[in-house]
């Protein structure tokens, strides 16, 4: 297999000077490497102002994917190659102790694992294989589960009975036989995917996509870049292509999926979730980087792998390999400054405020003080006192708390103690500020409500674990 070799890369502080519209539009680099080792006991390098910014230390290599953009961290995954996570592995489990009060059950699979299940959150009856699903599920049920979450601490991981296979392009699940779009498409996109999706696909006389006898109904998603890939592809015969046989290998897997659950033992895996690089890539969203470049040669072939499998929405040609041994990637990138930054209690503002950031077991609150933030350009009047510039620093922090909580992969309650506002209408324009932002984060999230207190509640969904426990769960 070939390699596509940069060497070197130019410097991110060298690149030609550009419009501001083309800043927007710029995307990102996702970077593979061997995670930084200069991630020691210190002070923030971004600062002096005196906080201690305690990191942990690492005691062995592990790797690291991380999106850059604009030379600015925007998300980061710590990894082992040698490791494997189960989520969205299939597992033929059986019921073992249902627990009324919380309308959920213990659901035991491989290696006398117990799974936490929810009844009653998804409306899709479960595929059993030992009887015919009455509405109810029993203790000594056989079903089919999907790992939703991984053990957290002292939880079990959690399962689902709503099988789902995801590609780049499409998404085939359990559930009502229609197909959706994307809503981030553009109609006219939206028609040249429904005149592809109607050569393809087999329906009924009411619209409904037809299964084989034994599989469950299932539907259709079709992911923003199943649209894209049509819109920047220059050969749209090729690009079809592309799209069509990711659609028939997901058919076929989740065909051949239930019908071989049928038959199989149980405790057993069904599917086997993606390789450790695959997992790692998970948080990023496709065609928000236009491209990948590692500087481990074991990295690059695994990727060209993915993307001839298409598993990898990318062109062979936009995943490179670096070589520099005199300037390593991360030193190129300035990786350690960024993790470090990224690690610590205080983010510091261009206007001189800054964010205190504390993680506890049950929430997360981020702190908002002007620290040396003594005037904005542009404010009618000088001081700290100006509400103008308590306005200007609270938006310009809502920027950076929805920025912070994708890079450090913050999730359950996050509590967000803003700078005073004047009026009301400044906290509404607060608030609808931090909703629109984060839109643009791959993983839920919602702005609750200002208390009465001044203090913003939000919520993100918990689907990785946070940056920090990435790094205590890797050694460091």
């Amino acid at each position: 297999m070939s390699r596509n070799i940069c060497q070197p890369l130019s410097r991110p502080d060298r690149e030609p000077r550009q419009t501001q519209r083309e800043l927007q539009q710029e995307l990102g680099k996702l970077l593979i490497t061997a995670c930084p080792m200069g991630l020691n006991r210190g002070k923030s390098p971004a600062r002096g102002d005196g906080s201690d910014q305690t990191e942990p230390q690492m005691s062995s290599p592990r790797l690291l994917a991380a999106l850059v953009r604009q030379d600015r961290l925007v998300a980061a995954q710590v990894f082992s190659a040698d490791a494997r996570s189960r989520i969205g592995a299939i597992y033929l489990g059986k019921v073992k102790r249902i627990i009324k009060n919380l309308n959920a059950c213990f659901v035991e699979i491989a290696h006398r694992e117990q799974c936490f299940l929810r009844m009653g959150q998804e409306k899709i009856p479960p595929f059993l294989t030992n009887r015919v699903y009455d509405g109810r599920i029993l203790e000594g049920d056989e079903l089919l589960v999907q790992i939703q979450q991984e053990p957290i601490k002292s939880k079990q991981a959690a399962v689902t009975t709503r099988i789902t296979l995801q590609g780049e392009y499409f998404v085939f699940a359990m559930g009502e036989a229609r197909t959706g779009i994307s809503k981030k498409l553009e109609e006219a996109q939206k028609d040249r995917l429904r005149q592809l999706l109607t050569r393809w696909q087999v329906t009924d006389s009411e619209g409904r996509l037809t299964q084989q006898e034994g599989v469950p109904p299932f539907g259709l998603v079709v992911r923003t870049q199943a649209g894209l890939l049509l819109e920047q592809g220059e050969e749209t015969q090729i690009c079809e292509d592309i799209l069509r046989r990711e659609y028939e290998r997901l058919r076929r897997q989740f065909t051949a999926l239930f019908l071989q659950g049928q038959h199989r033992t149980c405790y057993c895996c069904l599917q086997e979730a993606g390789s450790a690089l695959e997992e790692a890539l998970g948080p990023f969203k496709p065609g928000e980087y236009q491209e990948v470049v590692t500087d481990l040669p074991q990295v690059q072939e695994e990727l060209l792998q993915l993307q001839e499998r298409g598993r990898l929405s990318l062109q062979a040609k936009q995943i490179r390999l670096y070589q520099d041994p005199g300037f390593p990637l991360d030193k190129l990138y300035s990786l350690d400054t960024k993790l470090t930054e990224a690690l610590g209690k205080t983010v510091w503002l261009k206007s001189g405020a800054n964010l205190v950031v504390e993680q506890t077991e049950s929430l997360t609150a981020i702190d908002v003080n002007t620290g040396k933030c003594i005037r904005m350009s542009g404010d009618r009047a000088s001081g700290p006192s100006s509400e103008d510039t308590m306005r200007r620093v609270n938006l310009e922090a809502a920027r950076e708390v929805a920025r912070q909580l994708r890079l450090r992969n913050l999730s359950g309650i996050i509590i967000v103690d803003f700078i005073n506002l004047a009026t009301l209408a400044q906290e509404e324009e607060l608030l609808q500020e931090l909703r629109t932002l984060v839109k643009e984060d791959p993983v839920p999230v919602q702005v609750v409500d200002m208390t009465p207190l001044g203090l913003v509640e939000i919520t993100r969904k918990k689907v990785y674990p946070s940056l920090r426990e990435q790094f205590v769960k890797h050694g460091y």
